[in-house]
């Protein structure tokens, strides 16, 4: 990464950073309303998921100030901001919780918990690095952010893709034709990941991008968006989307019950044995 410490003065590069920035506090507020008008009361993970957005928020704002109030306006956003990232992976373990045993939900969360020591080196190293104080230790320790921020991100995308495939035997058209919304949110987790694949290519100096970097800000927006799409947990989600595609193609009588919800591959066996049967017959 690029040794700048003070404000980008390049017209070029203070309009990339703006830009990134307004991306980034729209984008969150957007989502800020979308999460207020569809969350239910006494639902902690819709609490959690507007505490994540709004914790994030004021990082979009530092462009606007010059030094010394700007190195120190950036270093004390972090704090909320990263706070907000480690948020986001609590937020993932409890939509993933219910497709996880007692011991893979206690290494998930156990292991979120586990790195934050990191975050707090990461917090002293920004606040030295941008306040002209010590260059070198934000420097050394910047690269590791993805691997210390995104591992649960990515357990969460093929957690979810597996049990789609296996648990629930949907086809990824099916989704599309079913529910957009679920099709919008498995779009944003991909893009997500090639942000979070760009970002540590730049900060590892494979692409040299120089001092101004907005790809983390459009991995965090579309990490975000999974999240405020859809406020539920996955398998709730996933429960309500293979039963309306049954109901729309079992039998009325076998639609009505629900006992094969329990079990979500069922409807499939189901679906074949009311089909294949008059062939039989």
């Amino acid at each position: 990464m690029s040794n700048s410490t003070s404000k980008p003065e390049n017209s070029l590069k203070l309009t990339l950073e703006a830009w990134s920035q307004g991306f980034m506090v729209g984008a969150l507020v957007i989502m800020c309303g979308i999460t207020l008008a569809n969350m239910r009361g006494g639902v902690l993970l819709h609490k959690l998921i507007l505490i994540e957005l709004l914790l994030a928020v004021p990082n979009g704002f530092f462009i606007f100030f010059d030094p010394p109030v700007w190195g120190w306006y950036l270093s004390s956003t972090a704090v909320p901001l990263i706070t907000s990232w480690t948020l986001h992976n609590i937020v993932a373990w409890l939509k993933n919780k219910p497709f996880l045993d007692r011991r893979g939900s206690r290494l998930y969360i156990g292991s979120v918990l586990l790195v934050q020591p990191y975050w707090v080196l990461e917090i002293y190293a920004n606040f030295t690095y941008f306040n002209g104080i010590n260059r070198r230790l934000f420097i050394a320790t910047r690269p590791y952010e993805a691997l210390f921020r995104d591992p649960w991100w990515i357990f969460t995308i093929i957690n979810l893709f597996w049990n789609i495939k296996f648990r629930y035997e949907l086809s990824f058209v099916d989704i599309m034709k079913v529910s957009p919304r679920f099709t919008t949110l498995l779009f944003c987790m991909v893009l997500s990941v090639i942000f979070i694949v760009i970002d540590l290519l730049s900060v590892t100096r494979v692409i040299p991008i120089g001092s101004i970097n907005p790809f983390w800000k459009f991995a965090f927006v579309f990490k975000c968006f999974t999240d405020s799409i859809i406020l539920d947990d996955f398998k709730t989600a996933l429960d309500k989307l293979s039963r309306h595609k049954m109901n729309r193609l079992l039998p009325f009588s076998i639609a009505m019950d629900n006992s094969w919800a329990q079990e979500p591959g069922r409807c499939y066996r189901m679906l074949v044995g009311s089909v294949a049967l008059p062939q039989l017959l």
